[in-house]
């Protein structure tokens, strides 16, 4: 146990997530709060902000960790209390990988396969092709435009805001759940057996993937990341992985990670407070 009003503050809930980290938590016999809160924080951060700050007065914990917004925490972080401990990665280092473009663009130059990228509806031949904005949450920035002219419409209401246009993959959707933290590094993958299109699944498997656990490796080692990270591939018919985007908080698998022995809150919590027992 650690010590304070509570030992782990959880700030938001993304479905069964906030949840799912509270009962892993708990169960190794931390004092854990779940505080909801409504999850539009790209518009809404300085509420997220003045929210958050009531919060930690009142519960007074030793750690706090971000549900579903990391990017608001991070760029938060350095005004915060410094005794309270918060396991994640500078802000710089969580908006690169939070942004489609950026963190794309950083992919591609580590050699990394990555869908057919396109800079404007005229070199598309074929359609479907797969709209995504710069950011966005649970797959509502990711849509499928069947022609020409509804990518056109698409870009219209983008005309200051960065997007990618992909070539679409045909095939198997693939996730990686990984922790890294300094020299550690754990990871483990699942298959969605449902919803192949996009957002978020709620049917999973988890399946043995080394190559994408070491993609995802070679990409946060890239970036001296620290914390909790999932990251979407896609495998399509001749077995060739394609890397999606990358989502530096907890995922929506995190309970099908759990059940298959990787314990992703317990290991990010052991690995900001030191605790012996984990393999690197």
């Amino acid at each position: 146990m650690m010590e304070k009003g509570c030992d782990i503050l959880l700030f938001g809930t993304m479905g069964n997530t906030g949840p799912a980290v509270r009962d892993s938590l708990t169960g190794h016999g931390f004092s854990v709060r779940l505080v909801d809160f409504a999850q539009n924080t790209l518009r809404d951060e300085p509420g997220y902000r003045r929210e958050l700050l009531k919060t930690l007065a009142c519960f007074q914990p030793r750690m706090v960790i971000p549900i579903g917004n990391q990017t608001a925490m991070a760029r938060l972080k350095p005004g915060l209390p410094s005794d309270i401990l918060i396991p994640v990665s500078d802000a710089a280092v969580v908006e690169l990988l939070d942004s489609k473009v950026r963190c794309s663009r950083m992919v591609a130059g580590l050699g990394v396969l990555q869908p057919r990228m396109f800079s404007s509806a005229s070199e598309v031949g074929t359609f479907p092709v797969i709209f995504k904005r710069d950011r966005s949450f649970g797959g509502s920035g990711v849509m499928r435009p069947r022609s020409r002219e509804a990518l056109q419409r698409l870009m219209e209401h983008e005309p200051q805001n960065p997007f990618l246009i992909e070539e679409l993959i045909e095939g198997q959707d693939y996730s990686v759940d990984a922790v890294r933290w300094d020299g550690f590094f754990r990871a483990s993958c699942y298959r969605s057996l449902a919803n192949r299109g996009q957002g978020p699944s709620t049917q999973r498997e988890a399946v043995i993937r080394e190559d994408l656990c070491v993609i995802a490796r070679q990409i946060l080692d890239h970036v001296d990341y620290r914390g909790v990270c999932g990251m979407d591939f896609r495998i399509n018919s001749d077995g060739k992985a394609y890397f999606l985007e990358c989502n530096p908080r907890f995922t929506g698998g995190i309970e099908t990670q759990i059940a298959a022995g990787f314990d992703i809150p317990y290991v990010l919590v052991s690995c900001c407070i030191g605790l012996n027992g984990l393999q690197r």
